[in-house]
């Protein structure tokens, strides 16, 4: 989650994105330091003491997050959990998750002037080197993407929430089924938008990389710009289609939530409790 053009930090966010997988978690959670050294050097060769500085900074977040942020995770998960045990209505889904992906912002606002001291010490081929490298990613999702036909793309994807469905809950009935792929077939596709939005980032990050020399205090504004101001570089129509799925979803939940049988809430509860303490996990190090 994170081909953003946040990316000198590709590796380092990579491990903040609570995949919430077992052991392969908790690993990566806390050999995070030494793990970036491989994701970075996908987009750029850093010098030894960049990497020195690199990997310090990875630590350093790690152990603020797990201090901080891994707390918050777990809060929302119980709440989340709660909520769904009770009546929620759409508007307390809604709200439950703009607040959660709060915690990414946080993430964010915390590495961005650490990042930008590193960025500042990259020479100009290092620079260029970083945007091809992102150039190349976008490409390779636009070609992946252009092998589909829409129908494809949607009938992939309603696989896919089906699987995500059963991991929860189990079998699922003919109700449910329906359910998930009428709401399927009212998603909003938004690849083309987010590339729209991601290629608009990554011009202004080549503009500061590579355009005038600007004075220390341009290059800090604009960096913290790219890095922090991530909705001012998404087109209103990504923000209304993000803002239509949300909610979508969240009438999915409501109406799923009623042909819930007790089997399948006793699935879900246990995977909710075993999420939470794999959290727990991670917070203990």
């Amino acid at each position: 989650m994170l081909k953003k053009i946040v990316n000198l930090k590709t590796g380092l966010l990579l491990a903040f994105i609570l995949l919430l997988g077992g052991c392969s978690a908790s690993f990566t959670y806390n050999n995070i330091g030494w793990l970036s050294g491989f994701w970075i050097d996908d987009y750029v060769d850093l010098d030894k003491q960049q990497t020195k500085t690199i990997k310090r900074l990875v630590k350093e977040t790690r152990d603020w997050h797990r201090k901080t942020q891994l707390p918050l995770y777990k809060t929302d998960l119980v709440h989340l959990q709660q909520l769904l045990a009770e009546s929620p209505s759409q508007a307390e889904l809604i709200t439950h998750f703009t607040n959660s992906k709060g915690h990414w912002q946080i993430l964010v606002n915390k590495i961005a002037q650490p990042l930008i001291d590193v960025a500042m010490t990259l020479d100009p081929e290092q620079r260029q080197y970083f945007i091809e490298a992102i150039k190349e990613q976008m490409e390779e999702e636009l070609h992946e993407f252009s092998d589909q036909t829409a129908k494809e793309r949607k009938a992939e994807r309603l696989e896919e929430q089906l699987q995500r469905y059963k991991d929860w809950l189990g079998k699922l009935s003919t109700e449910q089924v329906s359910l998930i792929t009428e709401a399927n077939e009212q998603h909003i596709s938004t690849f083309i938008m987010w590339q729209q939005y991601k290629q608009i980032r990554l011009n202004a990050l080549a503009d500061t990389f590579s355009g005038p020399l600007l004075s220390e205090n341009q290059f800090t504004e604009n960096m913290m710009h790219i890095i922090t101001q991530r909705h001012a570089f998404m087109s209103d129509a990504l923000k209304q289609a993000d803002k239509q799925n949300l909610a979508l979803y969240a009438t999915l939940l409501i109406d799923l939530r009623a042909t819930l049988s007790t089997k399948q809430i006793e699935k879900a509860n246990k995977k909710f409790n075993e999420m939470i303490e794999q959290i727990d996990d991670l917070i203990a190090g």
